[in-house]
């Protein structure tokens, strides 16, 4: 067996990308920022509720989503996770450390799938430590008022799951723009105008910007993290669609492209 067959082994390729990713610093600390940015929002949101609860009338009440209050904080998380994916694609790009990677391993479309299953490992397991505590947090809040929302609930597993799954997409799309651009802040900027500008503009009483705002991940998210679903929401099996095709869709751009160009 050569060398270079023992170096293009998946697990290999997955223990090199877990240390590239780990040996920065700077990866402990977006996370922590992101989780605590989740956290804090989403506490925020719900003692506002609490805070506001007597002035609020009958209608306002019962529009008042108290599951979907504890994962507002997402929103803002999402931006943070998308910089992990972003920038384990494009750090070794302006580094030039890309080059030495695709020589050692000549299969490029392999340290892709490599990177990819780290980040989402990564992402999706953060996101799940992320959510639960927002959830857990922001519900012990609205137990004040017994609107909250039970742990055993299947709609509350379904909307921490769901918030974890949402940031490990978010990941994931960061790199495969990240492998597509090459340059971070042209990724990030690309991620933010789909992620977060794209949704404020599509908003409107005409049936085809609502069908528009559907295909996007916030709106999918929104959907899947809310115990009352407004009346132009998506299903959820359209919602799960959305938020797994996303990154799919960027991975396979970037899987085409890695393979066609030069480092």
């Amino acid at each position: 067996m050569t060398t270079a067959s023992v170096r293009a082994r998946p697990l290999d390729l997955v223990a090199a990308e877990w240390i590239k990713l780990w040996s920065l610093r700077s990866t402990y600390w977006v996370l922590l920022t992101a989780a605590t940015t989740a956290l804090a929002v989403g506490m925020l949101v719900c003692h506002s509720d609490i805070s506001q609860w007597a002035r609020m009338s009958p209608g306002e009440r019962a529009a008042t989503d108290p599951l979907a209050a504890s994962f507002v904080g997402f929103s803002v998380a999402q931006l943070i996770f998308v910089a992990i994916g972003v920038l384990t694609a494009t750090g070794e790009y302006s580094s030039g450390l890309i080059r030495s990677t695709l020589a050692a391993v000549p299969a490029r479309r392999a340290v892709l799938a490599a990177k990819a299953a780290v980040v989402c490992l990564v992402t999706v397991a953060a996101g799940l430590v992320s959510a639960l505590a927002s959830f857990l947090a922001g519900q012990a809040i609205l137990s004040g008022l017994h609107i909250g929302v039970s742990l055993g609930d299947p709609v509350a597993e379904r909307a921490i799951f769901s918030a974890a799954l949402f940031l490990g997409s978010a990941a994931l799309i960061g790199l495969g723009l990240g492998v597509l651009i090459r340059n971070a802040a042209g990724a990030l900027t690309a991620v933010v105008v789909l992620l977060f500008l794209a949704p404020s503009f599509l908003h409107g009483a005409s049936r085809w910007l609502v069908d528009i705002a559907n295909t996007l991940p916030a709106n999918a998210i929104q959907r899947l993290v809310s115990l009352h679903p407004w009346p132009t929401a998506p299903s959820i099996t359209e919602s799960v669609i959305v938020i797994v095709v996303y990154p799919a869709a960027a991975l396979a751009a970037a899987a085409y492209v890695i393979h066609r160009r030069d480092a």
